[in-house]
């Protein structure tokens, strides 16, 4: 990738989601999930759709998390876009160097950093939890809390998850869903409990922040489909 390129368009987009954020109001449900963790000091993993990277990344911003992003070279850009936002990027997917990156995670949560995960990312299918995220919950020990942005009006990019950029002076409605701790015996049988578990958990709490935000469900997968294994 061009270095211009790689150095420029990460500023530019810090320069144009803060913009656009900045006019816009912030509506919080579900902290009560994470209070008694940041009450102790203790980390979690945010898990977050692919289609929240552009929100999350911003709305997440110079709180030092530890953030999962592809080893591609398109996610070169989502790495330098995560670390000039003031958090920590961990290179890795479910395709590519997860091993690795599940224990670069690991070794940031131990330094005190909370991260963030995309379950169905890097290539989907969207809404479909995968694998991947039960073994960093394991190997860290962190509880994944379902976390969810949506806008009243916001831009879906044409892409295989439909990414999502608020519009200005919108209100963004940001959701924390019930956390889930997964155990490395919970993964020696495949993880399929687990994984039906956290599946049911951020699809729950992705409907409530679509409700709130006055937009319909009809993208989500229904309830008990299955998950990506």
């Amino acid at each position: 990738m061009n270095r211009f390129v790689l150095a420029a368009a990460p500023l530019l987009f810090k320069g144009v989601m803060l913009a656009i954020m900045g006019t816009c109001r912030v509506r919080t449900a579900g902290a009560t999930h994470v209070r008694d963790f940041e009450a102790r000091g203790e980390p979690w993993l945010y898990c977050s759709w692919h289609n929240n990277i552009a929100m999350g990344v911003c709305r997440l911003r110079n709180r030092k998390v530890a953030m999962m992003a592809s080893a591609s070279r398109d996610g070169d850009l989502i790495a330098r876009a995560i670390e000039v936002l003031g958090n920590i990027s961990v290179r890795g997917s479910s395709s590519f160097r997860g091993s690795q990156a599940a224990r670069d995670m690991m070794r940031a949560v131990r330094r005190g950093h909370s991260g963030a995960i995309s379950p169905d990312g890097p290539r989907g299918p969207v809404y479909r939890c995968q694998p991947g995220a039960m073994w960093v919950a394991a190997l860290t020990g962190c509880p994944l809390v379902p976390y969810h942005l949506e806008a009243n009006r916001q831009w879906r990019a044409k892409s295989w998850d439909g990414h999502k950029i608020p519009k200005p002076f919108t209100i963004i409605h940001e959701h924390f869903g019930e956390p889930l701790f997964v155990s490395r015996e919970d993964i020696t049988d495949g993880g399929t409990t687990a994984l039906e578990s956290l599946q049911e958990r951020m699809l729950s709490n992705t409907r409530a922040c679509l409700r709130a935000a006055g937009h319909p469900d009809h993208d989500l997968p229904p309830d008990g489909a299955g998950v990506s294994m």
